[in-house]
């Protein structure tokens, strides 16, 4: 038993691998998964699985590469980088180059500035952690990230470099126990996994190296035994969790077990007449497949530019002619970056030509960088915008919660969701100068009382997102009330879907027609209440209304609106919006008007701030009020924030 063992798991034998029309097509069938999973395909809606068996791939024949030279005695560090330069970058730089105009013609400011710093990430190969600071890979947001697909990139680019190293030592050392320190390692990194719900574990090596670990494995293993007709099983294994486990899955091991094992299965059958093979060799999968590189790299790039250039232009375009035609450029483009550049770069008589040019387009890349950073050059179009700082100190605490300021007793509690979060910046500097501290309790995107929430599920995925960071809010915020007897903010946005708490089923939603405003505005104000009873608090206690927004919604605010009407000069943009037609207008009357009947709780009207009898702006005293739709810049905070300190401190 033992022996056969060692057989199973022995490397002597390796030999480099001839090309592999199976392996070249399951590369086609992976990237056609990422891009139709990107094309918002319901019938994808697991494509991001399309990377997790690259990189089985990618660890198969890496692994076959190294080990066999390694037997032969011709390894050599350097051949195996240069190789991996010239197979690389030439595409990547490509791509790169390509965004750089795009950018510079479609990006505001901010988004300019992301781009950049992810520009940064994917030259110098840490994608993978800069992404990971940032809006999740599921988010809204993250579709108009054109280089959001370089983490996975970082991550290959990242094994590349720490695999040969170890490979080298533990085959000089270890030889006969190579392949059980590679299952080691394998196990421990899925087992890794298990320990942690972060979202960090989709981007990090650590969490991610077993599966290219697994490529190394069933390299090994194939080498010395063989059995014909797993690809039966293989390829539904593969193929199910790309068509069945949604975006609530992503972070989870169970569809990349099943779709990698499924993937294992057919590299090890190996068998040259299986249907299955003859199928992956037919010319254009083939095609696709020797592609794959460039498609995975250009998609991501143009699905995201084009939606930009779709939110600036707002033209109607059908979802399918838009998916057909994109998809078609995609693959077109892609296959003419293969044959041009991709192929040419590989050739051994041209290495000395590439890598010149590969430093040349390396030293532009760091040059654009180093000018945006250091000068206004390439900002200097959008020098017209108005300037602004953020309400927010982005604090990373809540919902635990920290007493700000300089005293160590705080003199009351801010609670809420982003509506909290943009006043905390001018307040915290407030507390400093008038010498008291308060408590910071917030969310983006929750509001949370004893027995309801808010329901919040931006993409409509089943089931809907886990919610217990809201629901953590009100009991932390129950915690320090029972600590401490103080004043409560709640500065929410208030008009949402209600749901009951740890539930994720909608129960409530403020219709268009306000037919059922004045009972939500009622059960609202007697969950602040059941608090304020719950925690026996003879404090009196603050809700603030929602603000009346920039009227410019449909450009994402008023700021955002300037930075498109530079692009497109037929937007028109609200310097401001009858005062009606603000968010929760109505809402706001009936908090008011309801709670001058309570003694224990004020109310603070932002339109009272914001507006005069009519109207309501987009800027007081010649400061911009709003970042966004409804969120208050540093200066627009401050007239609001004034008034809650009144109320809570100076009264």
């Amino acid at each position: 038993m033992v022996e056969w063992i060692y057989k199973l798991t022995d490397i002597s034998s390796i030999k480099r691998i001839s090309f592999r029309q199976d392996i070249n097509g399951l590369r086609a069938i992976a990237v056609l998964a990422v891009v139709f999973y990107h094309a918002e395909l319901d019938l994808f809606k697991g494509g991001w699985l399309g990377v997790d068996i690259f990189f089985v791939i990618s660890g198969y024949l890496i692994s076959n590469i190294i080990i066999s030279e390694l037997n032969e005695g011709t390894f050599s560090f350097k051949n195996f980088y240069l190789r991996r330069i010239r197979r690389i970058l030439p595409a990547l730089f490509s791509t790169l180059l390509l965004t750089i105009p795009l950018a510079y013609i479609f990006l505001t400011p901010k988004a300019m500035e992301e781009y950049i710093d992810s520009l940064i990430a994917s030259v110098f190969f840490y994608a993978n952690y800069h992404f990971m600071n940032l809006d999740f890979y599921v988010a809204e947001s993250t579709k108009f990230m054109p280089l959001l697909h370089t983490w996975s990139l970082a991550i290959e680019e990242q094994y590349y470099l720490l695999f040969p190293l170890l490979a080298f030592l533990i085959y000089k050392y270890f030889r006969k126990y190579f392949t059980f320190f590679i299952g080691f390692i394998t196990v421990g990194s899925l087992y890794l996994n298990t320990l942690t719900q972060s979202s960090d574990k989709f981007y990090r090596l650590e969490f991610r190296i077993w599966e290219l670990l697994l490529g190394v494995l069933v390299m090994i293993i194939s080498s010395n035994f063989k059995i014909k007709h797993l690809e039966k099983i293989g390829l539904p294994l593969m193929l199910f969790p790309i068509f069945y486990f949604g975006d609530n899955w992503i972070n989870d091991a169970e569809p990349k077990l099943i779709a990698i094992i499924g993937i294992s299965l057919i590299i090890f059958s190996n068998t040259e007449t299986s249907v299955l093979t003859k199928v992956l060799s037919y010319k254009l999968i083939s095609i696709i497949g020797l592609s794959s590189y460039s498609i995975y790299l250009l998609h991501q790039p143009l699905f995201a530019f084009f939606r930009i250039y779709e939110f600036y232009f707002e033209f109607s375009i059908s979802f399918n002619i838009f998916n057909t035609l994109l998809i078609g450029v995609i693959l077109l483009a892609s296959i003419l970056i293969y044959f041009k550049i991709e192929q040419p770069a590989l050739s051994k008589k041209n290495q000395f030509k590439i890598i010149q040019i590969l430093i040349v387009i390396f030293l532009f890349l760091t040059s654009y960088i180093l000018i945006y950073k250091l000068t206004d050059i390439l900002n200097s179009r959008y020098s017209e915008l108005p300037n602004f700082e953020r309400g927010s100190l982005e604090y990373t605490i809540a919902p635990y919660g920290q007493v700000i300021g300089p005293s160590n007793v705080p003199k009351f509690i801010i609670v809420g969701d982003s509506h909290t979060l943009h006043l905390i910046g001018y307040m915290s500097e407030v507390a400093n100068d008038k010498n008291f501290s308060f408590i910071h309790l917030s969310e983006s995107a929750c509001f949370s009382f004893i027995n309801y929430s808010n329901y919040y599920n931006p993409k409509d995925i089943k089931p809907a997102p886990n919610r217990s960071r809201c629901y953590q809010v009100v009991d932390r915020l129950i915690k320090y009330l029972e600590e401490y007897d103080i004043p409560v903010v709640f500065a929410n946005t208030w008009q949402k879907i209600i749901t009951k708490q740890n539930s994720t089923i909608p129960v409530y939603k403020f219709n268009p027609n306000k037919d059922n405003w004045n009972f939500l505005v009622d059960l609202l104000i007697d969950e602040v209440k059941l608090i304020k009873n719950t925690t026996n608090s003879t404090s009196k206690w603050l809700i603030v209304g929602r603000n009346p927004g920039s009227y410019n919604s449909q450009h994402s605010g008023y700021f955002n609106c300037l930075a498109k009407q530079l692009v497109n000069k037929k937007i028109v943009c609200q310097e401001r919006g009858e005062m009606e037609d603000g968010n929760f207008y109505y809402g706001n009357q009936l908090f008011d008007r309801k709670l001058e009947k309570v003694n224990d709780i004020d109310f603070i009207d932002p339109y009272d701030v914001y507006c005069d009898q009519r109207f309501c702006y987009n800027y007081i005293n010649q400061n911009l009020v709003y970042v966004d739709h409804g969120h208050l810049t540093y200066l627009g905070s401050k007239i609001l924030v004034d008034q809650i300190i009144v109320k809570i401190i100076d009264n």
